[in-house]
């Protein structure tokens, strides 16, 4: 692992919008490179209201004074961003796919919270697709430690295995599931820019068929973390303990518009294991969310 590092102050958080911009121009060559210790800071970042209203009513939560569970990785993207469009980031940001993410938070966070933000990036590991590489997250509010995210990409490289695209087959991880009522949910194909307008995420991957399909995909696609943040508001109370863990999973990417089904199924005393999956059972979002007592980072 490199030694170097480089380390970022910052006063306020960049415009999603201008990181994307710069991240469309970027045109690094897609080859292994060595990844350095990078990391941003920012020391006080607040929920805008117009933006944190227009996120609960794309995602389904209520105003509870209260920020969703998810959010705060919604307010970080933006240090996210600037630390992958860093020259001293070996591979471009565009093409980039978040695999897995996994969220602790011990309190919950006031909306009008004055939050301290960090947000490092060290190392790489090497896997059949290519490489995958983990964003660290850390929030604090009045100079503790309230939530913290480990964020998960991957960057295919060439030469790497392509996920097989053979039929689902059930497997022991779908037991759990077969006892849970069923959830219908259409997802219309303006989803993508409903929460790019909360989130700032203006990836054109996510907006239209005509953006997304020089991506490699034939109709855009709905955001991850706008499936997890709808997940979480579909399991209403138990998702707002104070200190819980979330993880998910993307198995495939959920295309727009579609009609697809959300399951939960509860998991002992432990919390609730939830999934979306297509119609035909090809999962594209697994994930567990546990009460804080039960549960650490894995």
């Amino acid at each position: 692992m490199s030694h170097t590092s480089f380390v970022l102050e910052l006063d306020t958080v960049p415009a999603l919008a201008t990181e994307l911009f710069r991240a469309a121009l970027d045109r690094r060559p897609a080859r292994p490179g060595e990844v350095p210790r990078l990391e941003v800071r920012v020391p006080r970042l607040t929920a805008l209201p117009e933006a944190l209203a227009r996120y609960r009513e794309v995602c389904g939560f209520d105003a509870d004074g209260f920020l969703p569970l998810p959010y705060p990785q919604v307010l970080a993207a933006p240090l996210h961003l600037a630390l992958l469009n860093r020259p001293e980031f070996p591979y471009r940001l565009l093409g980039m796919i978040h695999v897995r993410n996994h969220i602790q938070q011990w309190r919950r966070l006031e909306d009008g919270a004055s939050l301290r933000v960090r947000v490092w990036l060290e190392g790489q590991r090497e896997v059949r697709q290519g490489r995958e590489l983990e964003l660290h997250t850390e929030v604090e509010a009045d100079g503790r430690l309230a939530w913290r995210a480990l964020t998960t990409m991957l960057r295919r490289l060439p030469g790497a295995s392509e996920r097989s695209r053979e039929a689902p087959k059930t497997t022991e991880e779908d037991t759990p599931f077969t006892h849970g009522r069923p959830s219908p949910w259409d997802v219309p194909e303006n989803t993508g820019r409903r929460y790019a307008r909360a989130s700032g995420d203006y990836n054109p991957i996510h907006l239209h068929a005509l953006t997304a399909r020089p991506f490699g995909f034939p109709r855009a696609i709905a955001h991850g973390m706008w499936t997890v943040s709808r997940c979480v508001a579909e399991m209403g109370e138990v998702a707002e303990a104070p200190a819980l863990t979330l993880t998910s999973e993307f198995r495939r990417p959920l295309l727009l518009p579609s009609r697809v089904v959300f399951q939960t199924a509860v998991l002992a005393e432990e919390g609730v294991a939830y999934q979306v999956r297509a119609e035909d059972g090809t999962p594209h979002v697994r994930g567990e969310l546990l009460r804080e007592e039960t549960a650490a980072i894995r």
